[in-house]
């Protein structure tokens, strides 16, 4: 008889959790890309400028993400095919929320098929729209993974 009752609160303290686990999971919120792609975005600010608002490639690109003139037109272009009236400037890409809304509207555009894995978003962000296909977007991967779990590590903490 012991064994029954113990087996039977074995039992159910099993199911008692599993459905606390499955209620906790459905409970859980649901993340913008903003916030999924929270993460991969710090971590290539980090490559990029070390989140110093600079200028580099000799003088061509500006800000925290380093954005060229070429990019700020790509943004304009979506913007217009997306009927948004929104438009950037060049020097839109000194200001840093504004480059990182650039960021996210060529990362939603780039990326039709919802293929948001970091690795493809910051390869694509390196080496434009079909930069997850380079060989040379390889190493800029290589050196955001770094960044990455530089931010893990002290979220960590």
């Amino acid at each position: 008889m012991k064994k029954i009752i113990l087996i039977s609160c074995l039992v159910l303290l099993t199911l008692g959790a599993k459905f606390a686990t499955q209620k906790h999971f459905m409970e859980r919120p649901t993340l913008t890309l903003e916030q999924t792609l929270d993460p991969l975005l710090e971590a290539i600010i980090q490559v990029e400028t070390r989140g110093k608002n600079i200028s580099g490639d000799n003088g061509a690109a500006a800000g925290i993400l380093q954005i060229h003139k070429i990019q700020v037109d790509e943004v304009n272009r979506i913007l217009k095919l997306e009927n948004e009236p929104e438009r950037f400037t060049y020097q839109d890409r000194w200001d840093q929320e504004k480059s990182k809304e650039m960021f996210f509207i060529t990362t939603k555009y780039w990326n039709r098929e919802d293929n948001y894995e970091f690795e493809n978003v910051a390869r694509c962000w390196n080496g434009g729209p079909t930069g997850d296909e380079k060989r040379s977007t390889k190493h800029y991967w290589d050196k955001v993974q770094i960044e990455l779990k530089a931010i893990e590590l002290l979220a960590n903490k």
